[in-house]
């Protein structure tokens, strides 16, 4: 995919809880100079997409798919998540 390691960069920066503002500011410039302000938006636009549809998901209790259980125990785990009150598998 045509600049696919950038836009993998701006994805994980944005949706980081860690990601400083500076952070955040190179690579917007980054995406923005390859490209173009308009290229920008639309990678924003799926981030936040895909930002909203999780917490879509999450807000309806919609249950995690049966290929997904499985590969997640670890990470689950170390997160504590099914332990919140509206965990659903």
């Amino acid at each position: 995919m045509p600049h696919g390691e950038l836009l993998m960069r701006f994805s994980e920066v944005a949706a980081s809880l860690d990601a400083s503002p500076a952070q955040l500011a190179v690579v917007v410039a980054d995406v923005i100079e390859a490209l173009g302000a308009l290229g920008f938006v639309e990678a924003a636009a799926t981030v936040a997409n895909f930002t909203m549809m999780t917490r879509i998901a999450d807000g309806t209790g919609t249950p995690l798919d049966p290929g997904t259980v499985e590969p997640t125990i670890a990470l689950r785990d170390a997160m504590g998540i099914d332990d919140l009150v509206s965990a659903r598998l």
